[in-house]
């Protein structure tokens, strides 16, 4: 696992993640380029095209997150727009499709990431997650650890983060206890003119509180469809947005927001196909797990324990690939805010290749 520290502004930040993993950035462009074709039927230059319509609104409204893209295409020799599109991926994977068409998706199950907010018991915020895709991404995965600094006018925080590489904002969390999980939602509708998902997992990254996060990304409003799980030491809470507008779901009274890969709330004019009948039953599965852990003291441990589950295997909360289905989950993470500690576990739980240890 590629395990990067990066210290600068943004275009210094991309220059040297561009750099040090010139190899990840360009593995990741040739997955999607495979992905998009397979997944939306769309050619390379279609998606080239889509990501050109983006540019002149997030050259204006995120110059410094524009400036770090400039910076991973220039120190990783790859086109920009290559780079653009691997942070509106989610956009073009989830929101471009024909919601007349009959041909059968050609990478049926092959996401599946389940999240755990939890205020537990003892006072502290975890986040938690297994984070499912196809294998053939893995290798392209990488830790980054940034320090900002030389901003004009801007203190932000430093902010640690397993990503894809390439994409500017993931699952992780900064030095002020704030942090971000993400569940992949398929649901019709792309907004040029709003916030990429990715954006707003790092703007989460640069908050220094939840409610300083919810509140910039509710002002934005978010290009795509997707369920962003935020927390800091006043608990965890759930955004689920679309491309017309998004709902927040509060902890439960036991602390506790559990999420898969479907909207759970209603959302008005909002289109979307169940593409994955396991996604409910896993939510409702790590309810069930997390409850009979309330009044036991929660650890890295024993929420890990959680996602190890393999109740309706292959398509349970620990995902294994089977038949042609190279779905797995390739890692999941355990983090405590209020600690400022995480552990990322490569690998499914029940077979870690490898643990890295975050914080601050």
């Amino acid at each position: 696992m590629l395990d990067i520290t990066v210290t600068g502004n943004h275009r210094e930040i991309g220059l040297a993640v561009g750099q040090q993993a010139a190899a990840q950035v360009a593995g990741s462009i040739e997955f999607y380029r495979v992905l998009f074709k397979a997944f939306n039927d769309l050619e390379w230059a279609t998606v080239r095209a889509k990501a050109v319509e983006f540019q002149p609104f997030l050259k204006e409204k995120f110059p410094r997150y524009y400036e770090e893209m400039e910076g991973i295409a220039e120190g990783a020799y790859v086109d920009f727009l290559d780079v653009l599109a691997l942070n509106i991926r989610t956009e073009i994977a989830f929101g471009l499709f024909d919601e007349t068409s009959r041909r059968p998706m050609a990478i049926e199950a092959v996401d599946g990431c389940t999240t755990l907010g939890w205020k537990t018991p003892d006072g502290s915020t975890f986040l938690s997650q297994n984070w499912d895709w196809k294998s053939k991404q893995k290798p392209n995965l990488i830790i980054l650890r940034v320090i900002p600094k030389g901003i004009p006018d801007m203190e932000l925080p430093s902010f640690q983060m397993i990503t894809e590489a390439g994409i500017i904002g993931k699952i992780g969390f900064n030095s002020f206890g704030v942090g971000c999980l993400l569940n992949g939602i398929r649901a019709k509708g792309v907004s040029p003119d709003r916030m990429p998902i990715h954006f707003a997992l790092r703007t989460v990254l640069e908050s220094q509180s939840k409610k300083e996060a919810l509140n910039k990304i509710e002002s934005m409003g978010l290009a795509g469809s997707s369920h962003i799980l935020l927390g800091d030491d006043t608990g965890p809470t759930g955004l689920e947005c679309t491309s017309i507008g998004f709902q927040e779901i509060p902890a439960d009274e036991l602390g506790r927001v559990v999420h898969a890969n479907n909207l759970i709330l209603r959302h008005e004019g909002v289109f979307e196909p169940l593409w994955l009948e396991d996604s409910p039953k896993r939510t409702a599965r790590l309810q069930e797990l997390a409850t009979e852990q309330v009044g036991q003291t929660a650890s890295f441990e024993s929420i890990l324990e959680l996602f190890k589950d393999e109740k309706n295997s292959p398509a349970s909360i620990n995902r294994r690939q089977h038949g042609n289905n190279d779905s797995n989950t390739l890692f999941n993470v355990v983090y405590n805010l209020t600690k400022r500690k995480g552990v990322i576990s490569m690998g499914r739980p029940t077979k870690i290749e490898e643990q890295i240890r975050i914080g601050f």
